[in-house]
């Protein structure tokens, strides 16, 4: 594969830059089980496409917290909408991936313009690569908050595509979510999946051209194959 000269490079943020752990520990134990996370998020990701399958639109951050009521609810357990929203502001204060700054800066150094595109609300992220100190990095910060439709919907991609000027078989879509990877190459993306503890490809979906099980191997595998 020829990647084109003027590739973007394209992030998910959440699990595939950010370090979810300390949020994942926090809901695990407001809701007293180890795969709390689990069903929180799953659920938190099948309701915001809900809203696109239904033409709705609610933040995603409100979507988050009336998903971990319901996740408490299905498990039996009560807990009180601050506890909610106290666990949810852990978001916040997340850091990146201990490689993620050597990986970007292979990619920088490579030639390739980088961007975000993410599910959260725009000021989630700000603050979030704010606080993990890579807002430097970034030439376009987007998020779904504008166009207001979820990944994994074509039309959010392409949207992407359009804000960064270039067509969408120039872009590579960075992520750890088998679910983000499968939309991306459907719209017509390039793609590359790294392998965060606990994710996985979707076997009927298309593969990606990169895997690996960091940011500093996709990255080398990116930049070598565009020099190849």
């Amino acid at each position: 594969m020829q990647l084109k000269k003027t590739s973007v490079i394209l992030f998910d943020v959440n699990e595939t830059l950010i370090d979810m752990s300390p949020l994942k520990k926090r809901v695990n134990h407001l809701l007293g089980t180890k795969n709390g996370f689990r069903i929180w998020f799953g659920m938190l990701l099948q309701y915001s496409l809900v809203d696109n399958c239904t033409n709705q639109y609610h933040d995603f951050s409100v979507i988050a917290s009336a998903t971990l009521g319901m996740a408490a609810r299905s498990l039996n357990i009560t807990i009180e909408q601050k506890e909610i929203l106290a666990a949810l502001s852990v978001i916040k204060e997340l850091e990146a991936y201990p490689e993620v700054e050597k990986g970007l800066k292979i990619l920088q150094k490579g030639g390739f313009r980088l961007a975000t595109l993410t599910n959260s609300p725009a000021r989630v992220l700000l603050e979030q690569l704010d606080n993990s100190r890579l807002t430097e990095y970034f030439e376009l910060k987007l998020s779904i908050d504008t166009i207001k439709k979820y990944k994994p919907a074509k039309q959010t991609y392409h949207w992407a595509a359009k804000q960064l000027k270039v067509n969408p078989d120039e872009i590579i879509m960075v992520a750890a979510h088998g679910w983000d990877i499968a939309g991306a190459l459907q719209a017509g993306l390039q793609a590359g999946f790294i392998e965060r503890k606990g994710q996985s490809l979707y076997p009927l979906a298309t593969m990606p051209y990169f895997i690996g099980k960091d940011l500093i191997e996709i990255a080398n595998s990116i930049v070598s194959q565009k020099n190849a």
